[in-house]
């Protein structure tokens, strides 16, 4: 059931998903690693479940009434409320870089070619503000009891830009097109057949069950077929660089290297948005990026560098920008091999998570009030979250841990890896004095990310800072905890093994939460991972420019408009 990637392939994506890495050095490119392996839900992709809401034997999403799991909380922002929104307008939206192309079956997208693809499209599914998945173009996602059929309902009168009905051949035209992609196949591997019941209903039969399916239906990095194009656009050998869609922006032209318009789709089945246009302006270079918004050049600009937010807020203390903060997204880590030496002792890992004095990693990343701290894989806002036996900052209790294993064993010596960067050094040395206080000799190495990519799939390390790991829903993390795959702390547990193989199996949120406590509470216990913080976005505004923190889903209830580097623009407005 497991599509295998690569061990190589998949460290690349965690190193370069590592938040430390690009906020602690004051990088901001929030590229999100498009050279990431791409998989689908079922082999640990970004994926979380539908609701159970009492349907005839399976679980049932539906907007209102969704138990889909949380997995972090929504976007926060400190600006003051603004007034009525006021229609039109032009917004400058500064973005890393463009796509090959904005055909979301076809071309690889990072963090920019979503925000594009969230202004001409819709998908299928959303996070509602808790970050709940619900549907959005779709009126239900109903599944079985064992997540072998998924039935999707549209809701009613929705059109392409073009004038074509959003209807079931079309999502079905959609979701063929992703089988036939070499890039995104493996985003429906267990997709066996489709059947189009009406206009309205589809039914798809997976291969094997898959719980997460719904997941696979938000736009996020790694999985694009939740957006829905239009069947000429699916026809056209020019469909990527004319993309058609039902989003609240149709497409005008783009001219490479220089700027990708859009304008309001005042048809858009949702309501009409309130800016006349927007302009996405490719600036590849972080600094360059920041510098043409200080300027004023842009209007909206973000990052996830944590020294930078910080800077911002003060700047908007005065007034003179906006400052939204995204969702948590995949913690930031010191992981440990648990099979060397002396890591392979639980009373040494411990020992070492309780000398970290968290705040004081914050003070010196600039990060307080950004990051937030963590006892696992999961923020505790996540509807994933459990509590457990991970220690708390004690470094007495550490020094009497680090003695009783030295009086058994002997010093606690052990090499501590990262990157060549002069500050991420620097920040070892702050982990090495703490461990030093505790009685256990840090012994740092510095090598290139390459270097220690081999390192650590060769089992040749001790301790590293690594990246890319929980944050969203736990089947995301399957590989990683189960002895079945990549695995790179080396720590293993038949009880583990069995909870990630049930929850993936499982369609009903609450069931697959009881199986994943299992595997939070042996974490804790145990100790693979020291986890030192949650990762943001902010999405920083000149002052005039509201709404960015709305999204309003169809039944009027708050979605979640901004997750990691993407966000929406169906709400925002510009103030006279």
């Amino acid at each position: 059931m497991v599509i295998r990637s690569t061990r190589r392939a998949v460290a690349v994506a965690l190193v370069a998903t590592a938040g430390l890495v690009a906020g602690a050095c004051g990088g901001n490119d929030p590229s999100d690693a498009i050279t990431a392996v791409t998989t689908a839900a079922p082999d640990g992709g970004s994926a979380t479940t539908a609701g159970d809401t009492g349907g005839s034997g399976g679980a049932e999403t539906t907007a209102p009434e969704s138990t889909a799991p949380v997995f972090t909380n929504a976007p926060t922002t400190t600006a003051e409320a603004a007034p009525e929104p006021q229609p039109g307008g032009s917004l400058v939206v500064g973005v890393e870089g463009e796509s090959t192309g904005y055909a979301p079956y076809l071309d690889a997208w990072t963090n920019a070619g979503h925000n594009v693809g969230k202004a001409i499209f819709d998908t299928l599914a959303v996070f509602d503000a808790s970050g709940k998945v619900v549907p959005y173009l779709a009126e239900s996602i109903t599944g079985n009891a064992d997540a072998t059929v998924w039935t999707i309902v549209l809701r009613p009168g929705i059109t392409f830009h073009n004038g074509e009905p959003l209807d079931a051949e079309a999502v079905r035209l959609n979701f063929q097109a992703v089988l036939d992609s070499a890039q995104y196949k493996d985003q429906l591997s267990l997709l066996a057949s489709m059947n189009v019941v009406d206009d309205l209903t589809i039914e798809l039969t997976m291969s094997s069950p898959w719980g997460t399916f719904p997941n696979t239906l938000v736009g996020v990095i790694g999985t694009q077929v939740g957006y829905m194009a239009a069947p000429a656009m699916l026809a056209s050998p020019e469909g990527s660089r004319n993309p058609i869609g039902t989003g609240p922006f149709r497409f005008v032209e783009w001219v490479p290297d220089d700027h990708l318009t859009v304008e309001r789709n005042d048809d858009h089945w949702a309501g009409a948005s309130y800016l006349d246009e927007v302009v996405f302006r490719p600036i590849s270079d972080s600094t360059a990026r920041k510098a043409a918004f200080d300027a004023g050049d842009i209007d909206v600009y973000y990052t996830g560098a944590s020294d930078e937010i910080t800077d911002y807020f003060v700047q908007q203390d005065a007034g003179e920008v906006g400052v939204t903060i995204g969702a948590p997204s995949e913690p930031d880590v010191v992981m440990f091999n648990t099979t060397a030496p002396p890591l392979d002792d639980v009373r040494v890992r411990r020992a070492l998570a309780m000398a970290v004095d968290i705040p004081r990693l914050y003070d010196y990343l600039d990060a307080t009030g950004v990051k937030q701290p963590l006892t696992g894989p999961y923020a505790s806002s996540s509807f994933w979250f459990v509590e457990s036996a991970y220690p708390t900052y004690d470094p007495a209790g550490a020094a009497e841990l680090i003695e009783e294993y030295e009086a058994e064993v002997g010093p606690v010596s052990f090499e501590f890896a990262g990157g060549q960067d002069p500050f991420i050094t620097s920040y070892q040395e702050l982990f090495q004095s703490m461990w030093a206080e505790i009685g256990a000799e840090a012994n740092i190495t510095s090598r290139a990310q390459s270097e220690n990519i081999d390192a650590v799939l060769n089992d040749a390390f001790q301790v590293i800072l690594w990246g890319g790991i929980g944050g969203a829903d736990p089947d995301a993390d399957y590989a990683q905890f189960h002895s079945g795959g990549l695995n790179f702390t080396n720590f293993t547990d038949p009880a583990i093994d069995a909870a990630m193989d049930a929850g993936r199996a499982l369609s009903d949120p609450e069931a697959r939460k009881e199986q994943y406590a299992i595997v939070q509470e042996i974490l804790g216990e145990q100790v693979p991972y020291i986890w030192t913080g949650t990762n943001q976005f902010g999405v920083i505004t000149q002052a005039g420019v509201n709404g960015l923190a709305e999204f309003t889903l169809p039944d009027g209830s708050p979605g979640q408009p901004i997750n990691g580097g993407r966000f929406y623009l169906k709400d925002v407005w510009l103030a006279a």
